[in-house]
């Protein structure tokens, strides 16, 4: 007797999983894995059913392929839509209510086809701030009613003094010297470090501002005083002040509280040179405040890092000295606009600078132009810090607890932000989530944790908050028994917001337009168990994903024609369209048909929500053809016309456990039965799919073999009506032996089905 071993399986919560793990038994992402699972999505009951479909919104226009949705304010939803040197505003019923092809100055927007996914926006009030890199950023600004204006963004000037970040990016070491402390002066530098381009951009010396407006050569430049420098002097002791100070110190004084560094010491006739340092807190000692650079110090004990000595008498202001402490603009023309921007904590935020890629630009609260960060004196005050390695800083993500996560090419960081640790000047700390790097793909928010794209752009990975005290954050790779499903990965998208279902997904698409979807849950601030991973394929391309609280939107292309598309439950079609009833964006121009954006081509019909009437031709001018197919009505109201696709579910033949000898493993084997329990079935296919062995005429892997089909309509059924939504087991026996045997439940028709287990009865 023929010994057999039965297999069922109701759970199919790890999706389509590699087909390395096919003779691991007992691994958990085995047991309730598929060798496929096409166009399938997995329920919170950790069933299976047919994916939803897609309605069509609107035609695509200028190769405007990266559509995404936002909120500018209560009750206006819009949603933007980036192109090859191109920015649309799209309304609610897909009307272009604005177009931008050029930046504020008049140049072409950069960014090109194959570069949208690197474009970085963030909302703040009503505007909308985009970067990208080689770009100033752009402000593209809602009046709140129906107008939208671009403009570059231009940081804050209060009196002269531009509010924009400085940050030492010249050469170390070298020294510069203004030949006044007002108006238009000469700048002399120690080494080579001006350049021609350095006309129009600012430097600081002292933390005082000066705008360059010549160019003489690499070590003299023009500039004009922004705000009045601090001066020097000259400061006359009774004894060798060289005993107490050391060229480079910095020395305050006891009575004045002024500042400044020594330049010179000089033991005969015991003088030391100073250059003044500007410091806004100082108040002079006839009470005025210190903030316009003019004050000195006094007769008084002047106090440094080895020591103090009493002055005896100091010389009036002269001329600034040469020092080293100088800084250059972060971000100009010259050194570039940084590549990505984010919004939190009422802060308008910038990073991935050119000049430095490690720094972090937080604006002034409820100020976004205001990006003066060198000076800490209010909480409020901008803020400019640098990740303490090397690393790039690709996007600043605000996420779990407050805190915020820092996405560098080698690093993931966090930023912990709390009561006690609010976000202001001086607080920022940069604590190692993981040291593997991150890909320049925008980060989402999963409920309550976020997933990011790794480094090599083949894995998804979930930052999570288990609530642990010392480790307060987690990173798990979310795709570790699904890489072969990932590669290049290029968007991420995760709705907000519960649909027409309860379930959650996350929407990754890869370079080349596969889409992979998977199930998640999450759990105490973690994901809840392994992630079901799945491919949604069909006759369209997709080009771009993203969603907007339980909207799902993608860009797809049918037939060489994009079209933007949001996910429907309600749908079991892509690119589906009221033939009769066509949104105001498909109406068709003069003499054409409903489907005239794809002439010539073929469309699947349905009608009554799950009646699938079959494959019709469209003609030249976008008109259906007829077919007078019984039941046949092309003016019904409720006729869908879209594009089908095939549901694939393959099981995992089961194996027998090792044990006494019965040849189990060691033979080819055959499935003698095959069973689907189903519910809400509108006909299916069970099928044997070729398995080996592979010679030179044999047919691929996975070919359909031979099958036994479930069909849509019993005998005494009305094939004029909605089908019957069965609830049915069916049996089937394949033919044909294999070392590796394998049979599918493949739904090739439109409609509903749901598979709540499958049985494998299979010799040893």
């Amino acid at each position: 007797m023929v010994q057999k071993i039965l297999g069922a399986q109701r759970d199919f919560s790890f999706g389509q999983v590699d087909v390395s793990l096919k003779r691991q038994d007992d691994h958990p992402a085995r047991k309730a894995g598929l060798r496929q699972m096409v166009n399938a999505r997995i329920l919170n009951a950790t069933s299976i059913q047919n994916r939803s479909g897609r309605t069509a919104l609107f035609p695509i226009t200028n190769s405007c392929a990266r559509i995404e949705e936002f909120t500018i304010s209560v009750g206006k939803t819009f949603k933007i839509a980036f192109g090859p040197s191109r920015i649309q505003i799209i309304n609610s019923v897909g009307a272009v209510v604005q177009q931008f092809t050029t930046q504020g100055n008049g140049a072409a927007l950069p960014w090109t086809a194959f570069n949208l996914n690197s474009i970085v926006y963030a909302i703040f009030n009503t505007s909308i701030y985009i970067a990208f890199a080689g770009m100033r950023p752009q402000v593209v600004a809602f009046d709140g009613v129906s107008t939208w204006a671009i403009s570059d963004y231009a940081e804050l000037l209060a009196g002269n003094q531009k509010r924009t970040t400085f940050y030492r990016i010249s050469p170390q070491g070298i020294t510069i010297a203004p030949s006044a402390t007002t108006g238009s002066v000469t700048v002399v530098a120690s080494s080579p470090v001006f350049s021609a381009a350095l006309v129009g951009t600012r430097i600081r010396y002292v933390s005082r501002q000066l705008l360059i407006t010549a160019f003489t050569d690499s070590t003299h430049v023009t500039a004009t005083v922004e705000e009045t420098l601090p001066g020097s002097q000259t400061i006359q002791f009774t004894s060798n002040p060289a005993l107490f100070f050391s060229i480079g110190d910095q020395v305050i004084g006891a009575t004045s509280n002024s500042k400044g560094i020594v330049i010179t010491l000089n033991g005969s006739p015991n003088t030391m040179q100073v250059q003044l340092l500007t410091n806004d807190t100082v108040v002079l000692p006839n009470g005025s405040p210190a903030g316009s650079g003019v004050y000195a110090f006094v007769p008084e004990n002047i106090v440094g890092p080895g020591g103090s000595l009493a002055s005896q008498t100091q010389s009036a202001i002269q001329a600034p000295l040469a020092v080293t402490v100088w800084d250059d603009e972060v971000m100009n023309d010259l050194r570039g606009y940084p590549a990505s921007c984010f919004t939190d904590q009422f802060r308008l935020g910038f990073c991935d600078f050119p000049s430095v890629p490690g720094g972090i630009n937080w604006s002034a609260i409820n100020s976004p132009t205001d990006l003066y960060a060198n000076d800490a004196s209010s909480p409020s005050n901008a803020i400019f810090e640098i990740v303490p390695d090397k690393s790039r800083v690709f996007y600043v993500v605000p996420g779990m607890e407050s805190s915020e996560f820092v996405f560098c090419d080698r690093k993931l960081y966090y930023i912990l932000i709390n009561a006690t640790n609010p976000l202001v000047p001086g607080s920022v700390g940069f604590q190692i989530l993981s040291s593997d790097g991150c890909a320049q793909v925008q980060p989402r928010a999963a409920q309550e944790a976020l997933v990011y794209v790794n480094a090599g752009r083949n894995s998804v990975v979930a930052i999570t908050a288990p609530g642990a005290y010392n480790r307060p954050f987690n990173t798990n790779n979310l795709t570790e028994f699904h890489s072969d499903l990932f590669s290049n990965v290029v968007a991420l998208a995760v709705p907000t917001a519960d649909g027409t279902f309860n379930e959650r997904y996350i929407y990754a698409l890869n370079s080349d337009g596969s889409l992979i979807v998977g199930k998640y849950t999450t759990q105490s601030g973690e994901i809840k168990g392994g992630i079901g991973w799945g491919p949604w394929n069909g006759v369209g391309a997709v080009a771009w994903v993203a969603a907007w609280a339980s909207d799902v939107l993608f860009s797809t292309s049918y037939f060489g024609t994009p079209i933007c598309e949001i996910l429907d439950d309600n749908q079991y079609l892509d690119a589906s369209l009221p033939v009769n009833s066509a949104p105001a964006a498909f109406a068709p121009p003069g003499g054409k048909g409903p489907l005239w954006f794809i002439p010539s081509q073929t469309v699947n019909l349905m009608d009554q929500v799950t009646r699938s009437m079959g494959t019709y031709q469209i003609d030249a001018n976008g008109f259906i053809v007829p077919q007078f197919n019984g039941g046949e009505d092309l003016n019904a109201a409720s006729l869908i016309a879209g594009q089908q696709w095939t549901m694939v579910a393959e099981p995992f033949c089961p194996d027998a456990n090792p044990g006494s000898d019965v040849g189990q493993r060691m033979f080819k084997r055959r499935i003698s039965r095959f069973a689907a329990y189903v519910v809400n079935s509108t006909g299916f296919l069970m099928a044997r799919l070729f398995s080996g062995p592979i010679t030179r005429t044999s047919p691929p892997l996975g070919t359909v073999m031979n099958t036994r089909r479930v069909t849509t309509w019993n005998q005494d059924d009305d094939p004029t009506a909605p089908p019957p939504l069965r609830e049915t087991a069916e049996r089937w026996r394949p033919l044909g032996r294999s070392f590796d045997p394998r049979v599918a439940i493949i739904k090739d028709t439109p409609g509903p089905l749901l598979i709540e287990e499958l049985g494998i009865e299979a010799t040893i």
